[in-house]
């Protein structure tokens, strides 16, 4: 019958965990045991005595929710009315909380930085090439995904690209 007893504890009220005290004989086997402390489930951080001997020592620490940047600071607003850029070819719409749509994607383990572009109309073309010479990049290292069609940019042009759309009016 011990071996329904861990399913008759509540957990919440201790922490249960095997003891053995003589490994010859089964009758001096205690199977559980209740510690005297309670489980915890406050937000605080665990003490590194208290943590887990078999994390992976190659896995990279986390950043913890409570101090991961949730949303972006906020854009100024267009300069430029639609009607105004519609001589430029090409608009890039804002998203629906009026962010410029501009997304920084890591690959590669977080060794390679790609940059998107979304919410693009009109001539994508155009709007590449002119992003190429307003930001001084190589063309190789600029295209537009042929399935998605939003502009890729290899490298770290997060601000250069989201600066350069906004000095544009977008």
């Amino acid at each position: 019958m011990s071996y329904l007893i861990p399913r008759a504890l509540p957990l919440r009220s201790a922490t249960i965990r095997p003891v053995f005290q003589s490994p010859l004989s089964c009758s001096s086997i205690t199977f559980l045991r209740p510690t005297t402390q309670t489980a915890s489930f406050s937000s605080t951080k665990p003490s590194s005595a208290s943590a887990s001997p078999r994390q992976n020592p190659n896995q990279k620490a986390k950043i913890p929710p409570h101090l991961r940047q949730l949303s972006r600071a906020p854009v100024p607003p267009p300069t430029k009315t639609p009607e105004e850029l519609v001589s430029l070819g090409y608009i890039v719409r804002r998203t629906p909380s009026v962010q410029l749509p501009v997304y920084r994607r890591w690959q590669s383990g977080g060794t390679r930085q790609v940059v998107l572009i979304k919410k693009v109309d009109g001539d994508r073309i155009r709007l590449l090439e002119d992003l190429v010479q307003g930001l001084g990049i190589a063309r190789e290292d600029a295209r537009i995904n042929p399935t998605t069609q939003h502009i890729e940019l290899k490298g770290d042009h997060f601000d250069k690209a989201r600066g350069w759309l906004l000095e544009r009016g977008f």
